[in-house]
């Protein structure tokens, strides 16, 4: 398990446009635009060397995010958990801690991370890579688009999916 500060085009985000819970992004917005985004646990990615998402049998899709993958080479990264926490940070213009997951044995690590309160928030953790790159693609399946943290922030911003205060602070 290596730590490691990502820029919010390296993560492509989990399919949650738009947020579902704005307090707990308004919470973390003020971690980050404070400069305390340190204090949060890392959120938890995989690199697309582990493995991408593809769904068996599914040609549109795994091209559709082929498609993606080409044309966003800077997005190395999947985003296990912690939508909420990457998106503030991307729309304060920090970078995002995350915790990069390499091997089976880090899943372990993460659950004793969790009883212990080093980590929270990730609720569903797996035991394994293939498991992770399954559920993943179980998770993505039918996504019309893929999205960077950083896409995500400038679409909610564009949208207006978040208060003028947040809108503000990203455009500076």
């Amino acid at each position: 398990m290596k730590h490691k500060l990502l820029r919010p085009n390296q993560i492509i985000t989990l399919r949650d446009y738009p947020l579902y819970n704005p307090h707990i992004l308004r919470i973390y917005f003020r971690v980050f635009s404070k400069n305390q985004g340190k204090i949060l646990p890392p959120c938890p990615v995989i690199h697309k060397s582990s493995g991408i998402p593809f769904v068996k049998g599914k040609k549109a899709f795994n091209a559709h995010l082929q498609s993606f993958l080409d044309k966003h080479p800077k997005a190395e990264y999947f985003l296990l958990d912690g939508s909420h926490k990457t998106t503030a940070a991307a729309l304060s213009r920090k970078l995002i801690p995350v915790v990069v997951i390499e091997k089976d044995e880090d899943f372990k690590l993460a659950k004793k991370l969790i009883r212990i309160g080093e980590f929270f928030g990730w609720y569903s953790v797996e035991n394994s890579i293939k498991e992770a790159v399954n559920n993943l693609a179980k998770h993505h399946f039918g996504a019309k688009k893929f999205l960077t943290v950083e896409e995500k922030a400038e679409l909610m911003v564009k949208n207006k999916d978040v208060p003028d205060y947040m809108i503000s602070f990203f455009k500076r």
